[in-house]
């Protein structure tokens, strides 16, 4: 009877190490510790279509990570998805700009790029006048551009951006990139090629 006892004690520590393994693997593999609520700056994006587009997606830039999708709402009046995204700032850090939104330019025509934190320079030979905006603004430019992607042909879906560089302001945390460009479905790719098929015939 002893012996079956420390059987079951032993059975139920395995089963609660497992349980506990399986947790661990969960929240890493979801990377659910990182890019919290609290944590970096908001973006916003209308869309007309997310797809299957979810919280905690992530959002990228050139392939790398810089944040994820914090919340997903309708638009009551326009009808349109507004999803939130939440940067990460140390992968896409702010900077400095003047009162018109623009980066600075030294007085030899070269960008002058100004950390958010750090000291602003006084007014040189080198760096001219200069009126500096109160808040930074993101690395992105007015004219970014914002895409919902799917990794892989049946993947999971994530949201893409464009950083711009023809725009003339930089966006500040809050903003809305203003181009976006929905999910493409695949029932309607399907749709559309079994219509074109039998419009043929």
């Amino acid at each position: 009877m002893r012996d079956k006892r420390g059987l079951e004690v032993w059975v139920g520590l395995f089963a609660g190490v497992g349980i506990v393994a399986l947790a661990v693997l969960a929240y890493s593999v979801g990377n659910l510790g990182s890019y919290s609520q609290k944590t970096g700056y908001s973006l916003l994006a209308r869309f007309d279509e997310i797809g299957g587009l979810k919280e905690r997606a992530p959002v990228t830039m050139s392939g790398v990570q810089v944040g994820r999708v914090s919340s997903i709402k309708l638009d009551s009046v326009e009808y349109r998805a507004i999803v939130e995204l939440q940067i990460d700032p140390e992968k896409l850090p702010l900077q400095r700009v003047t009162e018109t939104g623009e980066q600075p330019i030294k007085s030899d025509g070269s960008k002058l790029y100004i950390p958010c934190g750090a000291e602003l320079p006084t007014d040189s030979a080198e760096y001219g006048q200069i009126a500096f905006f109160e808040e930074c603004a993101t690395a992105l430019y007015d004219d970014a551009v914002a895409t919902i992607l799917t990794s892989g042909m049946l993947g999971e879906q994530y949201v893409g951006i464009e950083p711009g560089g023809a725009g003339i302001t930089f966006l500040l945390p809050g903003d809305e990139i203003m181009l976006t460009q929905s999910s493409i479905a695949l029932e309607q790719i399907i749709g559309q090629f079994l219509f074109n098929s039998a419009g043929k015939k």
